[in-house]
């Protein structure tokens, strides 16, 4: 959950600019916060997918925004949702082959900086039995999945149990010590300060 808001020296900065009465300072303010959240859900959304394996649909998708009022100067961003499946990421081969498995297994990775890795319970072993490999469900879902030791399918015991595998949720990807906003917190303050003119100048038009 990301928060706009500003300090009660721009609210004074704002009337002694434009002379005039609080209620008017504090529209100006409302919509240099709005505009600010507006264009921060691009760039957050833009450069998210730029250091992850992710479509701009899949995190826009998770994101709302409430508006700042003259009553309540905050505006609040809010990313919602569970973990993303692997698959959503970047796995190779992709295409749902059962009987030409890759020897090696497949690969994934999530994030574009990083180098794809096995997806095996065992890295490093050559004849791992849990390897993942791309699976297509009985409604037809494809994703990636691995099998879990010692856990039985219900519809048949004699095999052992599949799991799909499972990453960041967007969320996570967005918030945290090292997620998208706490690159983007110093360019996002900037651009609110920015903003702030800019309505200063439409109402002095």
């Amino acid at each position: 959950m990301i928060h706009f808001q500003v300090e009660m020296d721009d609210l004074t900065r704002i009337e002694s600019a434009l002379g005039m009465a609080k209620d008017k300072s504090k529209m100006v303010l409302r919509s240099a916060i709005n505009n600010t959240a507006k264009q921060s859900v691009t760039k957050l959304v833009d450069k998210a997918t730029s250091m992850y394996h992710t479509k701009k649909k899949t995190v826009r998708q998770t994101l709302t925004t409430k508006k700042a009022t003259t009553g309540n100067l905050v505006a609040v961003i809010r990313s919602s949702g569970p973990s993303n499946e692997l698959y959503d990421f970047r796995v190779s081969p992709r295409t749902y082959n059962p009987k030409h498995r890759p020897r090696r297994g497949h690969t994934g990775n999530v994030r574009r900086d990083r180098k794809p890795g096995r997806l095996v319970m065992l890295p490093g072993t050559s004849g791992d039995q849990y390897k993942a490999f791309v699976i297509r469900y009985k409604n037809g879902h494809v994703t990636v999945a691995q099998r879990v030791p010692g856990k039985r399918m219900k519809s048949d015991p004699s095999r052992e149990a599949v799991k799909t595998l499972q990453s960041l949720s967007v969320p996570a990807m967005l918030g945290g010590e090292k997620g998208v906003y706490r690159e983007l917190e110093p360019q996002i303050n900037d651009m609110l300060q920015r903003n702030i003119q800019a309505q200063i100048k439409q109402y002095l038009k």
